[in-house]
């Protein structure tokens, strides 16, 4: 139970964040609130989501189905009756906190608390993400050959979820990322009609959701014989995660470090300056969380973490090109998740 960790600062602590919700509970429902304090703990929700949390069987909290008025006026109660309540500084709204409290001194932000909870992970919850990433290992070789000139973007997006699906996701851990030609060039590109043509690059980044744990994954491949420069775009891009990983299998845990060879390798190269975004994330009940691999990162990286290797190459009006793995950390060795081939890839 995770009451003693976050009950160091305060006498009663309240989580309201879905994350947080599943990972101190169990139990994935859209509307619940968690108290947890040092005479009992209690689950929160309304008469939606009973019959859903019954089955879930919350271990160590009392359910309580309650409608609006009573879930306010019990957490009403339960602020009056602490000293100091933690929060989830980062998800409450003005609003939300305005309703039960009347100063900031009677409350600490848990936040930080709760993400280096999660930021460790189980050998349960590293299994479940290994089995995510096998899901979209299977979809991105059952999409490969629908990857024909004339397909739109949407059409692919659609397909490449379709294959999710099929191999085992709920659902997938974000919105899918399709992305042709120039379009490659916006890291984080909506996919449109835009047709596929002879010359093109295509880059996907996708993830499942699986028993509540996401997967994260990027492959860009080419539709017709590549440039020369996109080659050498690619090959940039490749080394760059190369030195980044093989880095940290040498026992590196800085993840500032991690994030600076990844850099420099493709700042030494024609490309300087187009390496746009953070080198990767943590990856677990969200698509985001702590460790952070970022020129700012102060995070030493640990056993039992798990996180995103992703370097990318983005020329605007040309094309870009992304590649990421998923990695864990076990026994102080470094492990590749995803299995597909980095080479690459021609349609």
């Amino acid at each position: 139970m995770y009451s003693d960790l976050l009950l160091k600062e305060c006498d009663c602590a309240i989580i309201t964040s879905p994350a947080s919700l599943y990972y101190v509970s169990g139990v994935d429902v859209a509307d619940a609130v968690l108290i947890l304090t040092k005479r009992g703990n209690y689950y929160l929700t309304n008469s939606l989501y009973e019959v859903a949390v019954k089955a879930a069987s919350p271990s160590g909290f009392e359910l309580l189905i309650q409608t609006r008025e009573e879930q306010s006026a019990f957490i009403k109660n339960q602020v009056e009756n602490a000293a100091v309540i933690g929060l989830e500084y980062d998800h409450i709204t003005l609003a939300w906190f305005n309703s039960f409290f009347t100063k900031q001194d009677k409350t600490v932000d848990i936040t930080g608390t709760l993400a280096e909870l999660r930021k460790i992970k189980s050998c349960e919850e590293r299994e479940i993400i290994k089995q995510a990433e096998s899901i979209v290992d299977a979809a991105f070789q059952a999409t490969l050959p629908l990857i024909k000139p004339g397909i739109s973007e949407k059409a692919l997006r659609d397909a490449l979820v379709a294959n999710l699906v099929a191999n085992g996701a709920e659902r997938t851990a974000f919105d899918t990322i399709v992305a042709f030609g120039e379009n490659a060039a916006m890291p984080h590109a909506v996919p449109s009609e835009r047709a596929l043509r002879e010359g093109d690059c295509v880059l996907m980044d996708f993830g499942a959701k699986y028993k509540g744990y996401c997967s994260d994954f990027t492959r860009t491949v080419h539709c017709g014989n590549p440039s020369q420069k996109f080659c050498e775009a690619y090959q940039t891009v490749l080394t760059a995660q190369h030195n980044a990983i093989e880095y940290l299998e040498k026992g590196g845990r800085s993840a500032f470090e991690a994030d600076k060879i990844a850099r420099e390798t493709i700042d030494r190269s024609p490309f300087r300056g187009t390496f746009t975004h953070t080198l990767g994330h943590g990856v677990g009940i969200e698509i985001h969380e702590a460790p952070w691999l970022s020129r700012r990162s102060k995070d030493v990286l640990c056993d039992n973490e798990v996180f995103t290797i992703e370097p990318g190459v983005y020329l605007e009006g040309e094309f870009g090109v992304r590649i990421e793995s998923l990695v864990m950390i076990e026994n102080g060795k470094l492990t590749v998740i995803d299995r597909s081939d980095k080479e690459i890839y021609i349609v």
